[in-house]
This record gives C-alpha cells, structure tokens and sequence, in this order.
C-alpha cells in the first residue's frame, strides 16, 4: 500500500485535534499536530495577512519535515493548507498564492470533516463561535470542487471515534480496520 495521508479538518472546536490523538492512539500511527496554534500559543492572538502568511510558510516546513521523518504507511495531519485558505478568505478576503500552489501537491490527501456537533470551547485562539455550520460547508465544498475522497465524523467522544474510524475505512477501503 501506498502512503497515506489523512487530514482531520473541520471549523474551530469541531474536535480535530483530540480525534487525531485519539485516531493515532487507535491505530498506531503518527500524527502532525496544528502548526498554527503552535505558532499563535507562542506569540500571542494576533495577527495580520503577512503574519498569517508567516504562519502558513512554517505550518508547510512543519508538515513537510514530519511526513519526512514519520515513514508510516498511514499519517494523520491536523489541518491542511485548505484551512489556511478558508481562514484567509475569511479574515482578509484573499488567498495567499503559496497556498493554492501547495494545494496541488496535496492532491493524494483524504478527508475526514468534522461536523460542529460539540459544545464550543472558548480559546483565546478562537474567532468563529456562531458560523461554525458555514464554514464546515465551505471546508466540504472546497474538497468537493477539488474531488478529494472524504466522510465526515460526528458524535461524541468514544462514538466519534468509532465514527472516525467507519469513515476512515470508507475514503481508504484498503487499509483493514478492526474496531
């Protein structure tokens, strides 16, 4: 088989970053922690597009030397370059053309999109706690126009990983899950 990468992707507080924890602990695999909350949780909440910009050329460096280093036939990322994208265009109504390049060399990703279905946690590093359903649906369209494999996942906790993994073995038929 092939390597395999899956994104956890979804809007704010849609529980990516536990499901891939959780995703990784289940299966034995490696996943790649969000770059941007890495970055922001140093430096603080703000920032403006040459920042963000900043933020995205050391999210694909953190990306790039992870999947180097972690030769595993299955990675879990927590987020893509298509976050970055739907957080661009919302925050500053552009989109950095680094990332639309790169989006291209992610071609082989496949998606699960986590539905909004938990509770919202605040977070200093959080901005969209009413639109959270919108911005889910912009994440599926744009993986859609792009005719990635993808499933969602939804439920809480012990049923959203079970979830997480039916939808797994769904976009990746060949990888033999037992759960």
């Amino acid at each position: 088989m092939d390597r395999q990468v899956v994104v956890v992707t979804g809007p704010e507080s849609s529980g990516k970053s536990q499901l891939c924890k959780d995703l990784s602990k289940a299966l034995q695999v490696p996943t790649v922690p969000e770059y941007a909350r890495i970055y922001l949780e140093s430096v603080g909440p703000d920032y403006d597009y040459n920042s963000l910009r900043e933020i995205y050329a050391g999210h694909i460096l953190y990306q790039a030397k992870a999947l180097e280093e972690n030769r595993s036939p299955l990675i879990i990322l927590d987020t893509d370059s298509i976050n970055f994208i739907i957080w661009s265009i919302r925050a500053f109504n552009r989109v950095p053309t680094e990332a639309m390049e790169q989006l291209k060399r992610e071609s082989h990703y496949r998606y699960l999109i986590c539905k909004p279905d938990l509770e919202w946690e605040e977070d200093p590093l959080r901005e969209n706690p009413h639109d959270r359903v919108e911005i889910m649906s912009e994440h599926q369209q744009l993986i859609q126009d792009l005719n990635r494999p993808h499933a969602f996942v939804e439920g809480q906790k012990k049923e959203r990983l079970n979830n997480a993994l039916d939808a797994l073995q769904s976009i990746l038929p060949e990888l033999s899950l037992s759960h």
